[in-house]
């Protein structure tokens, strides 16, 4: 009887392991099938060619999720600072990328893009608008605000080209300006949506599905900039493989992608 008992007993904690060993195979096997999720922090210029680069990317890589978040650099940076959740940080210009490296946000980071700025204005074109000397005339300007790259970049223009259009230039331009909009991309909608009479934006946001809608007036290359767009991992996230793969992503198979867009690649 004692025999039984011994061999029941047996067979019952054979039973108990195998369902124990089976349950954590299970669970192992659902953990690596998990889709991972990593939050990328954008500038909005780079919006349209971003999205095509996050769908082409999970297509690669099913197993993650990219969660793209665009806006103003200097706002994605004070978020950053705040303690906002994010894994990688793209800027379009090296100061707000500085700022978190100086103070030990992100890790060594990368100029993995360039860009320049035009002067966009309405088909119907109520200004009148021909030159760069015509936006000192009564026009309704609409710049990004100072802190961020584009209206940063928008006002050193401005100030280049008061160098040959004359002193009074920079004083009658800047006082034409109706509106600071937090990114370039408001910028971009206002004037397309007829509330302002010209915008400074960059060349990269003449997109497909504006062209039809808007001119544009070119700025020479010695009075526009080079708008210099930097990349990053932030530190919470530098043992993240997958934030590691997409960083390499958009240095190669993202490069192509973004020249589509406007951007210059960098060499």
């Amino acid at each position: 009887m004692k025999k039984i008992k011994g061999w029941a007993l047996g067979i019952c904690i054979l039973m108990f392991l195998a369902i124990v060993l089976t349950g954590c195979s299970v669970k192992a096997s659902e953990e690596e099938n998990k889709q991972q999720e990593i939050t990328v922090f954008a500038a909005a210029s780079l919006t349209e060619s971003m999205e095509e680069i996050v769908n082409q990317f999970e297509k690669e890589n099913p197993h993650v999720k990219v969660n793209l978040h665009l806006a103003g650099s200097s706002q994605l940076r004070v978020q950053i600072e705040q303690g906002v959740k994010a894994d990688l940080f793209l800027s379009a210009n090296k100061k707000h990328y500085d700022a978190l490296k100086n103070k030990d946000f992100v890790l060594e980071g990368k100029h993995f893009l360039s860009n320049s700025m035009v002067v966009m204005f309405p088909k119907n074109n109520p200004a009148k608008i021909k030159t760069l000397k015509d936006i000192e005339k009564t026009c309704k300007l609409i710049v990004a605000q100072e802190e961020v790259p584009a209206g940063q970049y928008a006002r050193q223009i401005i100030h280049s080209l008061a160098g040959e259009l004359g002193k009074k230039y920079e004083e009658k331009v800047l006082a034409n300006v109706v509106s600071n909009e937090n990114n370039v991309k408001q910028v971009v909608n206002k004037v397309v949506l007829g509330e302002g009479d010209a915008g400074i934006v960059y060349k990269s946001d003449i997109t497909k599905n504006i062209k039809d809608k808007v001119n544009i007036v070119e700025i020479p290359v010695e009075h526009n900039v080079e708008a210099a767009y930097w990349m990053a991992v932030v530190k919470d996230s530098k043992e993240n493989k997958d934030v590691q793969e997409f960083y390499e992503f958009l240095l190669k198979e993202g490069q192509g992608i973004f020249e589509k867009y406007g951007f210059e690649k960098i060499h």
